[in-house]
């Protein structure tokens, strides 16, 4: 039974990489919305971005994983964009899989209502994976699932982009999976650090403000540390006077991303590590 059920996963991730490769070689870009097959019969709904330029031949892929709600935040569809047109194929999901009637919409996640809403939907998420990761776990191996079995994606070169939550979990996934060759950890840290073992990690690079307001910034250098003393290879960036999301965020309503210049500046740091640990010149 559980086998029928794995090739029945790997099938359609199948199928939806063959489309992918269709619309790639039609010269078709930006995004659209997918749902990848989970082993318990379920679906994760996610978005695909592609290379503006479009893809000529196999190109990295990455993985990012957001908070409950995430997918519907704006500016990680931007991020994800400009990822992806400096020639990655980036998939964003919510490894929570949380409801998404139940999700705040892009414009009423930060303020108000849609912030408390949000709030709630974060503790119940945390009580959940208090008594158990493992189904956190096969969401992200979806999406790693989907980037392997596309033709336009190099398999030896995949990396997972976690942020807040998800950046504990993109630690413990890296561990059992050597599929992944770089870690991004974005503003991670208790009290929903997950087990890792830091000897078994790939080149890991660390972002976080250090006056983040959700996640203290203690935790990002108790990893670097953990990290050093382990002699395994890691790139920490502590941006001081940054609050929580400051990689990412903006007021859609007033700005663009080009107002921010720490979220430039940190956006290049990613590129440049991703470019040096997958091995692949920077665009």
């Amino acid at each position: 039974m559980f086998r029928s059920v794995r090739l029945s996963v790997l099938l359609a991730s199948f199928i939806s990489a063959a489309i992918l490769s269709t619309l790639c070689s039609n010269s078709l870009a930006g995004s659209f919305k997918t749902r990848l097959p989970l082993p318990n019969r379920d679906s994760l709904p996610v978005y695909v971005f592609l290379p503006d330029q479009g893809v000529k031949h196999p190109v990295p892929g990455v993985v990012v994983g957001v908070g409950v709600g995430g997918q519907k935040i704006l500016q990680y569809h931007d991020y994800c964009q400009c990822l992806a047109n400096r020639n990655f194929v980036v998939v964003l999901m919510d490894p929570a899989n949380y409801p998404e009637v139940l999700i705040p919409g892009p414009f009423s996640w930060d303020k108000g209502i849609g912030y408390m809403i949000g709030s709630v939907n974060q503790g119940v998420v945390a009580a959940r994976l208090f008594c158990d990761i493992d189904w956190y776990m096969e969401s992200i191996k979806a999406g790693v699932d989907y980037l392997c079995c596309s033709p336009i994606v190099d398999p030896y070169r995949i990396a997972i982009s976690g942020f807040s939550q998800p950046a504990n979990a993109a630690l413990t996934y890296a561990c059992r999976d050597p599929r992944i060759k770089a870690v991004v950890w974005n503003y991670g840290g208790e009290p929903w650090v997950m087990p890792y073992d830091p000897l078994k990690l790939p080149p890991v690079q660390i972002f976080h403000g250090d006056r983040d307001e959700v996640y203290s910034v203690k935790y990002a250098r108790e990893l670097a540390l953990n990290l050093q003393s382990h002699m395994r290879c890691y790139e920490v960036n502590i941006y001081p006077g940054q609050k929580h999301m400051f990689n990412i965020y903006y007021d859609i309503r007033r700005e663009t991303r080009y107002n921010k210049p720490v979220l430039l500046e940190a956006f290049e740091r990613l590129v440049s590590f991703l470019c040096r640990t997958l091995a692949r010149p920077c665009r």
